[in-house]
């Protein structure tokens, strides 16, 4: 279970960090620098700030996933807390993609509908990898 668990993490630490650096084209895509002229330049200036500490976390998030996955299978206090937390972190990022971003962003639209789904199977299979290096944490699985 661990060895699955190891390869797992370290695929989510490249997604986690891949996700971080495609903010940048994804900014573009969406007009961020446009929208962000519109605004008064003290929210572009939270707004600016807000995305590079959501990269960072990211990367944050991403780094010990890539390159030291027994901080996650190896059980203790620290490693409990952080698989707890970083399960706790994603459930709501999942929550979020449903029950906060209005249906009428993506509903009716190919690309969006594509995008909707596809980042709920990411955001539910982060939930996942981390609830269960949770309990694995917890002694619940072996």
């Amino acid at each position: 279970m661990t060895d699955l668990l190891a390869i797992l993490l370290r695929i989510a630490g490249v997604g986690l960090i891949l996700l971080a650096a495609l903010h940048l084209p994804i900014g573009r895509r969406l007009g961020w620098k446009e929208d962000c002229k519109q605004l008064t330049p003290a929210n572009e200036a939270i707004f600016h700030v807000h995305t590079f500490f959501i990269c960072l976390v990211l990367v944050i998030m991403g780094l010990p996933c890539l390159l030291d996955p027994a901080i996650f299978l190896i059980p203790t206090r620290a490693g409990a807390w952080i698989a707890w937390s970083f399960a706790a972190f994603w459930a709501c990022r999942l929550y979020f993609q449903w029950f906060v971003y209005p249906a009428a962003l993506w509903r009716d639209k190919s690309l969006e509908t594509a995008l909707h789904a596809c980042f709920t199977v990411i955001w539910f299979a982060l939930t996942a990898l981390f609830a269960a290096c949770a309990a694995l944490q917890a002694g619940w699985l072996h």
